[in-house]
């Protein structure tokens, strides 16, 4: 019986067992961990992710196999979604944490 998507079915397990926080997959056949996909930097996977998912306007992570993305720190702000750093706040313009 094929194992669940976001999941893998490591042999002799009774049960599928998620995908790690920073990794996902939507295949239906792994049996280690270590087959879930890693996520992209400005991407992040919850635990039993099928998919990864951007980071929102307003974060970052420029690193893989995140299970969070980062808020834009204060002075810094993001426009755009799925991004792997932040901009500097444009001189005399005001950015709070998370700025989109």
């Amino acid at each position: 019986e094929p194992c669940e998507a976001g999941s893998y079915c490591a042999v002799g397990a009774a049960a599928a067992l998620p995908c790690e926080a920073g990794s996902y997959s939507s295949a239906t056949n792994l049996t280690a961990a270590s087959e879930c996909t890693d996520a992209s930097p400005g991407h992040f996977a919850t635990t039993g992710s099928t998919q990864q998912t951007a980071c929102a306007k307003g974060s970052y992570t420029n690193e893989t196999r995140q299970g969070e993305c980062t808020p834009c720190p204060g002075g810094t702000y993001q426009d755009k979604g799925g991004k792997t750093e932040c901009k500097a706040c444009l001189q005399g313009h005001y950015c709070a944490v998370g700025a989109a």
